[in-house]
């Protein structure tokens, strides 16, 4: 009785339902069509047979725009368990995200490396706001010490400079000025604050016992390069400065800087071992180690006659050298600016590639 049963319902089932396509060959036989809720109109599908899948898929999936296949044919393999969807959406959504569903995991590398770079950025940052803390308390100590005066050679910070770097020294001599050594160009301030071209001027101070010390005087307007418009007679002067190595380059400047050309007394930059060629100093080896940047300079003469003369020098203030253009909250800053940026990147692409791996392809 069942299986009379399940043959009557067999028979009262509709037939499987026929479609033939108005542009296939005449004799082309008719094919059993799925017909789904979610058909597009001028889309049809035919169940594929197993030659069909194989040759189908070892072919390459192409996403071509929709105007280069108006009046084509466009085949695709479909799960019968899936919705179907229209080849011209799915090639307009391919293009519009610019990912395929094989690219994926090309799209994951490429946002893990980036954040990797973009994450070291912050780590770098990080280290230069620790590095540019513990100069700037380096510097505000050091500067807070009793200076130290210096009359003779052999100099305190002989081959220990950097025991004695950004310690106030006071030094007495006599500036040989017939050796004077400009460094620049470099911009520079006038009196009442406006931005002006000039150089650095860098002086030998003979001292006592005939050795020689570098002082960096400050910054000199270019309209009084000449010497004829500043004139200065050999005496005895009172130089209270700050002790610097100079200028030290880092790795880019290193290689990719312009060279100071000591044989020409050119100088780009303030290097105390070059500047020290030109100093014509007898303790050459402790000269070129450090130099001192002038905070005031005081004649003798002036000091006796009750004066103090107006010089052409804009000299540095101790202040100056705790002022950074990034201190260590603008490192900070920058850290968690990389750190949000590689976070960011790193979300949208796990994002996305989360999305492409649910298409349907």
């Amino acid at each position: 009785l069942a299986e009379a049963a399940e043959e009557e319902r067999e028979a009262r089932a509709p037939p499987p339902l026929r479609l033939k396509d108005p542009k296939a060959v005449a004799d082309a036989a008719a094919k059993d069509v799925i017909v789904r809720s979610r058909t597009t109109t001028g889309q049809v599908l035919w169940p594929a047979t197993k030659e069909d899948i194989e040759i189908l898929g070892e072919s390459k999936l192409m996403y071509p725009a929709p105007f280069e296949v108006e009046g084509s044919v466009i085949i695709r393999l479909v799960r019968l368990s899936d919705p179907v969807t229209s080849p011209v959406s799915r090639v307009v959504r391919n293009r519009q995200f610019g990912i395929r569903g094989n690219e994926r995991w090309h799209l994951l590398a490429m946002g893990v490396v980036s954040m990797i770079i973009i994450y070291s950025l912050g780590a770098w940052q990080l280290k230069r706001m620790q590095w540019k803390k513990e100069l700037i308390e380096k510097r505000r100590e050091r500067l807070g010490m009793p200076r130290v005066e210096v009359r003779t050679s052999p100099f305190p910070w002989k081959d220990k400079v950097e025991d004695y770097e950004y310690r106030v020294v006071e030094v007495r001599g006599v500036f040989d000025h017939a050796r004077e050594m400009h460094i620049g160009p470099r911009p520079g301030a006038d009196e009442s604050g406006e931005t002006v071209p000039g150089v650095l001027v860098v002086t030998p101070l003979r001292l006592e016992d005939g050795s020689t010390v570098m002082v960096n005087r400050g910054h000199l307007p270019s309209t009084r390069l000449d010497p004829n418009t500043r004139p200065e007679l050999p005496t005895w002067v009172r130089v209270r400065g700050v002790l610097e190595q100079g200028e030290i380059p880092n790795l880019v400047g290193r290689y990719a800087r312009l060279k100071n050309r000591p044989d020409k007394n050119q100088y780009v930059y303030l290097i105390a071992p070059e500047l020290a060629e030109n100093a014509n100093a007898r303790n050459h080896e402790e000269c070129s180690q450090a130099l001192v940047t002038a905070i005031d300079t005081l004649f003798e003469d002036d000091f006796k006659a009750g004066y103090r003369r107006q010089l052409p020098y804009t000299m540095k203030h101790k202040e100056d050298y705790l002022l950074f253009w990034a201190d260590e909250h603008t490192h900070f800053n920058y850290a968690m600016q990389w750190f949000g940026m590689g976070t960011l990147i790193m979300t949208m692409t796990v994002y996305k590639f989360i999305e492409v791996s649910r298409w349907r392809f």
